[in-house]
């Protein structure tokens, strides 16, 4: 058995697993489908597929989940509903059950300065963010801060969640298509997606410029599939810089997240490493 520090990022369309560690000479990937009906055994049965097939054994266990986390367990979860309840993978191994976005900022944040101010916004399926002001994780009354996809947004239609406006989910529901055909539509110039694309992008836009003047952070950093639509990053970071108090949009960076597909499964391996070490800093984290 090969041992290696093992990251779970699960989101509502992707289970993307990471092994890293020095019996590996390169770090192990693999990509499966989620979806509504995704449920933890399922979760479960992937994850001990992918250990076993490359002969790893986990020294710790970072599983990242796109719903609120309590104790130890997933309390809900709107895109992956089933996963209600769980504890994770109770196998023996060091692990850690964190909000994924909560991962994604103790990765992205891990080489500031310790009184920095950032906001971390992960924008896929669905829209998350987590927040440090002055180097302290910002949980609120349960632990549960950072709902940015509950923001209510108004719209002709009336109003609703950001969600339900900025989200992947949103785009490929109003198109009626899936993501790869979204982005063929979009490169040949058809209207309509460019249309709806546009209307998610300005409302993921407003989104920026509320945590800007509200947190006054030095630092935004953006991850998630849905910027890859063309004119969505943008088109937000325009409305962002707009309707942000230019006094609080110059003193702060705001950019995409690099190597943004494993950001969320480093974070929770990150969290899990430090978990297992018994280092106190990461109970902010969870």
């Amino acid at each position: 058995m090969r041992h290696a520090t093992v990251g779970v990022d699960i989101g509502g369309t992707k289970l993307l697993m990471l092994a890293e560690g020095p019996d590996l000479e390169t770090p192990i990937t693999r990509r499966l489908a989620t979806g509504p009906s995704t449920s933890s055994g399922d979760i479960e049965v992937a994850v001990q597929a992918f250990l076993a097939d490359n002969y790893l054994k986990p020294t710790a266990l970072g599983i990242a989940v796109p719903g609120l986390v309590e104790h130890g367990q997933v309390k809900i979860s709107d895109v992956l509903p089933q996963l209600r309840g769980w504890q994770g993978i109770l196998d023996g191994a060091p692990q850690l059950l964190v909000n994924d976005i909560r991962g994604a900022l103790a990765q992205e944040t891990a080489g500031l300065p310790r009184t920095s101010s950032a906001v971390v916004i992960v924008c896929g399926t669905a829209v998350g963010s987590a927040y440090l002001c002055e180097g302290r994780v910002v949980r609120g009354s349960r632990g549960w801060a950072g709902e940015v996809g509950s923001m209510p947004m108004s719209t002709p239609e009336g109003v609703k969640r950001l969600d339900d406006v900025a989200g992947g989910a949103a785009i490929v529901h109003a198109l009626g298509k899936p993501p790869e055909q979204i982005h063929a539509a979009l490169a040949q110039g058809d209207r309509r997606a460019k249309h709806v694309v546009k209307a998610a992008s300005e409302a993921f836009g407003l989104a920026i410029a509320s945590l800007v003047n509200i947190l006054n952070p030095d630092v935004v950093r953006i991850a998630g599939g849905t910027l890859g639509y063309s004119g969505y990053w943008d088109i937000a970071l325009e409305t962002a810089r707009v309707h942000s108090l230019p006094e609080l949009w110059d003193v702060c960076t705001v950019a995409q997240i690099q190597a943004t597909e494993l950001v969320v499964a480093r974070g929770a391996m990150r969290l899990a490493i430090a978990s297992a070490d018994g280092q106190a800093w990461i109970q902010q984290y969870i």
